[in-house]
């Protein structure tokens, strides 16, 4: 019996490119078999009606990332119990999102969390496919500023403050009562944690913390739980 051959032989000679690419648009989401889509390289084609999506015709779509506003129950950790990748469902896609991307349960397991959060924050969270998107946001030589805001109880006084602003920090107050005391806080790269030392150290109680930038891209407009994929024109 003939079982065929591997589809990305197949969409590989379709659109005339390499194999590895052919994979790329098949885990990207972009090819049907009669009329379904099919996101394994290996699946065996005979004489199926092969579709591909006109996005990906000249055999290179762009590797995914992924932004996600993660909330204060999610863990970056991917053997936690609610990780972040099980944020990425089509329900939670943002309305903003106008990549045209398909997020097929295979390419969301190629995604690897860079940048990460400690469980207890919220707010801007990148997965990404890419190797230079994970490169540059791993990069300790050059590192990206991140910009969190903090809430903390009570007010924070000028001598707090000054102890919050070491090297590589900035902190402003941004709003400021007897209950709590809004904070903006600018980092030059970030590991989960480090602000939460900060603030304790300075004999501050954290009662929320948030990432709203990281680098030249922001949370903004992502809603708790959202999440969109990255445009090719966006550089952090």
């Amino acid at each position: 019996m003939d079982e065929g051959v591997r589809l990305a032989k197949r969409v590989a000679e379709m659109l005339t490119c390499s194999r590895r690419e052919a994979e790329q648009v098949i885990t990207g989401g972009w090819v049907q078999v009669d009329g379904l889509v099919v996101d394994e390289p290996a699946h065996r084609v005979a004489n199926e009606k092969i579709e591909i999506h006109s996005a990906a015709q000249r055999g290179k779509v762009p590797l995914l990332s992924v932004l996600l506003h993660k909330n204060s129950d999610m863990s970056c950790n991917s053997n936690s119990r609610k990780s972040v990748w099980q944020a990425l469902a089509p329900d939670n896609r943002s309305s903003h999102d106008r990549s045209g991307i398909r997020l097929t349960p295979r390419l969301q397991k190629l995604l690897q969390c860079a940048a990460g959060l400690e469980d207890a924050a919220s707010g801007l969270v990148v997965l990404s496919e890419d190797p230079s998107v994970l490169r540059k946001l791993a990069d300790q030589r050059q590192p990206l500023e991140h910009e969190m805001l903090a809430e903390v109880s009570g007010a924070v006084s000028p001598d707090q403050l000054h102890q919050l602003c070491p090297v590589g920090l900035r902190t402003s107050i941004s709003s400021q009562n007897a209950q709590q005391t809004g904070l903006r806080m600018a980092f030059k790269g970030y590991l989960p944690g480090y602000a939460v030392d900060v603030l304790r150290a300075a004999n501050l109680s954290v009662l929320s913390l948030k990432r709203v930038r990281l680098g030249r891209v922001v949370l903004a407009p992502l809603q708790a739980g959202q999440w969109r994929a990255l445009m090719p024109y966006e550089r952090f």
